[in-house]
C-alpha cells in the first residue's frame, strides 16, 4: 500500500541523494502510477515502458516537486501526464513515417480535446499545462473546486478517449 509522501520527507530523501529519493518516490508511487498510466496506455508493455520514462524524467527534477503548489503525487501525475502524451505523439508520428513540422505540444494537447468545451479545454490548460492549482482555476472560472474537478475529470476522459 502506498504511503502519502509529504515534500518535507522527499526533501531529507534528496539530501541524501538523488537515487534514494526516486527509489523512495518509486516504491511509494510506482503501483498507483502504473495503474494512472495504463488509463491512456493500455498496453502492459508500453505502459511499463513509459513509466520508466516518468522516473528517469523526474530524477532531476526533484526539487521542483518539494517547491510545487501540488501534493507530490499530484506533481507526478501532470508530469506523467505530459509525458504520456509526448510518447503517444511520437509514437504517431513514427506510425505515419514523419514527423510533423511546427506542431508544438501544446496543439497536440489540444488537438486531442477534440469534441470538449470550452471550459473543460481552459481547465485543462491551466491545470495540466501551467500547472495552475484546483483552486486558482476555480476562482478565475468563478467555479467551485468540485466542478473543477468535473470539469478537468471530464476534459482528461475525452482526451482518453482520442488517445486510443
Amino acid at each position: 500500500m502506498e504511503t502519502l509522501i509529504i515534500k518535507e520527507t522527499l526533501k531529507s530523501k534528496l539530501s541524501v541523494g538523488v537515487e534514494p529519493a526516486v527509489d523512495y518516490l518509486y516504491s511509494n508511487y510506482s503501483s498507483m502510477l502504473y495503474g494512472f498510466v495504463l488509463q491512456f496506455i493500455p498496453d502492459q508493455a508500453e505502459a511499463e515502458e513509459v513509466l520508466t520514462m516518468i522516473y528517469n524524467n523526474l530524477a532531476g527534477r526533484l526539487e521542483e516537486a518539494c517547491n510545487a503548489t501540488l501534493s507530490v503525487y499530484c506533481w507526478m501525475q501532470v508530469e506523467a501526464r505530459k509525458l504520456i502524451l509526448d510518447y503517444k505523439q511520437q509514437k504517431e508520428k513514427r506510425l505515419n513515417g514523419h514527423a510533423v513540422p511546427g506542431v508544438k505540444p501544446q496543439a497536440y494537447y489540444l488537438k486531442l480535446l477534440k469534441g470538449a468545451t470550452e471550459e473543460q479545454i481552459k481547465v485543462f490548460t491551466e491545470m495540466f499545462l501551467h500547472g495552475h492549482a484546483k483552486e486558482s482555476v476555480a476562482t478565475q472560472l468563478n467555479k467551485t473546486a468540485h466542478e473543477v474537478d468535473r470539469l478537468l475529470k471530464d476534459s482528461l476522459l475525452i482526451l482518453q478517449k482520442n488517445l486510443q
